[in-house]
């Protein structure tokens, strides 16, 4: 008999931030798929990214049947608008090949389910997936753990990092830095929504409004308030998260609920918690909680993009391979 056929991944723009991640995370936990790097740059050159330790050949993608074979496609960074046009054109007319949208807001609106890790189900006829936003991968496992308390309401505050706009992003604030630390101007931004160098801004209205409708997919009992914003820090999400239950607690039952949730670490009493201090690590951190009532609040900081970025899509591509 003849060996299975390998399930092909193709990765689109393996190079960028979130891809390199990703691909270091594929070939160390699911090395049975055999994976086939393209990028989006319109450019004719190959690039190069690495996987294990060795070095891969990245073909720039000029015709979508460059997919052909495919058991998934995974979108690490968004391509160009025309490019995507034909893209989800060719998902369409190929059903049987599932799409892992990794970006924000998503290339592929509503046809998409929003998932946090494991999928569970599809949204209409294709298998198309849409990875939740990393700076709500810190609150959600808070909420998750909240959850014998039945939490009906959650408001949240989000601080994100320039790491969430692509490798590009974090050398752009770098050269801010250098700049306004000697005494310069600050060079016109290509990848940042600002200056954000030894600064913070509110984020444009509709990221919240998107992060509220991932929500309501992800947590649909809970009703969700969020505001957002940008820091000039590189890594890391902090996250000031407050949720009303059915049920009324203490503030030791609430730390009693942290310390045995999945994935989270609750700080000690007299701790300061830097949002660095969780950068490159599996852990959620909570400080500073509260209750009162049906109230409870917290402060979480992690590394969204590790917890709800390349480790959360290697768990949906795992439960794909073994649907």
């Amino acid at each position: 008999m003849p060996p299975p056929h390998p399930h092909i991944l193709s990765i689109l723009d393996p190079t960028s931030l979130f891809g390199r991640e990703l691909v270091e995370r594929v070939a160390r936990v699911l090395p049975e798929l055999r994976c086939r790097y393209l990028h989006t740059a319109g450019e004719s050159e190959h690039l190069v990214v690495d996987v294990a330790g060795e070095p891969a050949l990245v073909s720039p993608l000029v015709e979508t049947d460059e997919l052909d074979g495919s058991f998934a496609v995974a979108v690490a960074a968004p391509p160009p608008a025309e490019l995507t046009a034909r893209l989800l054109a060719w998902l369409r007319a190929h059903p049987e090949v599932r799409l892992l949208d990794c970006t924000q807001p998503g290339i592929a609106g509503n046809e998409a389910r929003c998932v946090l890790s494991t999928p569970h189900g599809t949204r209409g006829p294709r298998a198309w997936y849409h990875l939740a936003d990393p700076a709500l991968a810190g609150p959600l496992r808070l909420v998750a753990a909240l959850a014998p308390l039945d939490p009906e309401e959650l408001h949240l505050t989000l601080i994100g990092p320039v790491s969430t706009f692509g490798a590009e992003a974090v050398d752009e604030l770098a050269a801010q830095a250098a700049a306004r630390l000697s005494g310069n101007e600050a060079r016109a931004t290509e990848h940042l929504p600002g200056i954000l160098a030894f600064d913070l801004r509110p984020a444009p209205g509709e990221r919240p409004a998107a992060l509220e409708a991932q929500l309501g997919e992800l947590v649909p009992a809970v009703a969700p308030r969020v505001q957002c914003a940008d820091a000039g820090v590189f890594h890391g999400h902090l996250a000031a998260v407050r949720v009303r239950c059915a049920r009324e607690s203490t503030v030791e039952q609430v730390r009693s609920l942290v310390r045995a949730g999945g994935g989270l670490r609750l700080a000690r009493r007299n701790e300061q918690v830097n949002v660095s201090a969780a950068v490159d690590r599996d852990e959620v951190v909570c400080c500073d909680v509260r209750a009162g009532g049906r109230w409870v609040s917290a402060w979480t900081a992690a590394d969204g993009l590790r917890i709800g970025g390349a480790s959360a899509a290697v768990d949906v591509l795992a439960a794909l391979l073994a649907s």
